[in-house]
Order: C-alpha cells, then sequence, then structure tokens
C-alpha cells in the first residue's frame, strides 16, 4: 500500500510539473545554450552569413510546444553567439494553438499591430518570445530571442541602416524569411 501511494504521488507530481520549455528557456533552447558559439553545437548547417550573423540549421530538426510540431527551425548567432531561434507556424489552427500555450504559459501576449500582421509578444526573463501571424497568409513565424544579444543585434543594424529582413535560400519552395 505504501508503495502504491508514494507511485501516486509521484505521477501526480509529474503530471502538474512544469515543462522543460519554461525550465530551461532562460539558459537554453532545443539543446543549444544562449550565448554560446555555433560550434558547440552540434549538426548545424550554415544557411547564411551576413556581416557578424550567421544563420544555421539542423537536418530534420524540429520544435514542439502546445501539441504543434514546428519544422525547420533556424539558429541566428551575433559575433558567433547564439542569440535567436526561428521557425514557421503551418496554419491557422497551429498558430492559434501555439499562442494560446504561450498565454497559457508566460501570461497574455502584449500585441502590436501593422499593416499586414499581429505581433503577439511574451517576455521571460532574458528571452523575448514573438509571434507574427500575417493578414494573408495561413502561416505565422515563432521567434525566440536572448534579449542580451538580440538587442545588440539590433542597435548594430540600426547604427549600420541594414535591412532588417534576411531571406535564407532554403533550395526548397517555402523559403524562410526573417524579419526583426
Amino acid at each position: 500500500m505504501k508503495c502504491f501511494a508514494v507511485t501516486t504521488v509521484l505521477i501526480t507530481l509529474a503530471c502538474f510539473a512544469p515543462p522543460a520549455l519554461a525550465q530551461d528557456l532562460q539558459t537554453i533552447f532545443s539543446g543549444i545554450a544562449w550565448g554560446s558559439p555555433a560550434e558547440e553545437a552540434r549538426g548545424l548547417e550554415l544557411l547564411r552569413q551576413e556581416g557578424e550573423e550567421s544563420y544555421y540549421a539542423k537536418p530534420d530538426d524540429f520544435y514542439s510546444l502546445g501539441g504543434v510540431t514546428c519544422e525547420k527551425v533556424v539558429y541566428g548567432f551575433y559575433q558567433n553567439q547564439f542569440f535567436a531561434a526561428f521557425m514557421k507556424v503551418k496554419d491557422e489552427k497551429e498558430f492559434k494553438a501555439v499562442r494560446a500555450h504561450l498565454n497559457e504559459r508566460y501570461g497574455d501576449a502584449r500585441s502590436q499591430m501593422r499593416m499586414d500582421r499581429t505581433i503577439y509578444i511574451w517576455d521571460y526573463l532574458d528571452v523575448k518570445i514573438k509571434l507574427k501571424h500575417y493578414e494573408d497568409d495561413p502561416k505565422a513565424k515563432l521567434a525566440f530571442y536572448y534579449t542580451p544579444l538580440s538587442t545588440k543585434v539590433n542597435a548594430a543594424r540600426q547604427a549600420t541602416q541594414t535591412e532588417t529582413v534576411i531571406k535564407l535560400d532554403s533550395g526548397e519552395d517555402d523559403e524562410m524569411t526573417l524579419d526583426f
């Protein structure tokens, strides 16, 4: 009977424990520590280099949250330090599931309305999460930014008046465009 009670308590605790996403997000994303050099991340393939920014992907990589699996994660490095991860959400149903999950996990998002899109933003310690929903496209973009470095990227781009949209030619019909 004592074994049954202990097992029941452990199962109950496991059901209500917060997932690794919130626990680890402050220091790590998908196995890569924020601020770490690209060489420390296994299996990365360079997609694009532009100034002090470089963008990589891992073949067959994905990221899951809120019951949604986002394929094709792109990892951004600035001055060879990991600062961001980008991915697409493929349709309206998945967008709603991701937004609901992030609202539940991090509280209601603040939003910014633009002419052609709405940007939902959550802040979790040093990590900023953005979910961009476009009016004329069922897809959305999800990004995680490590703010100690992403603010440096934004400052460098403003100082050099560099374009904030980076197209990553993946050789596929569905090209990923990163806009900050």
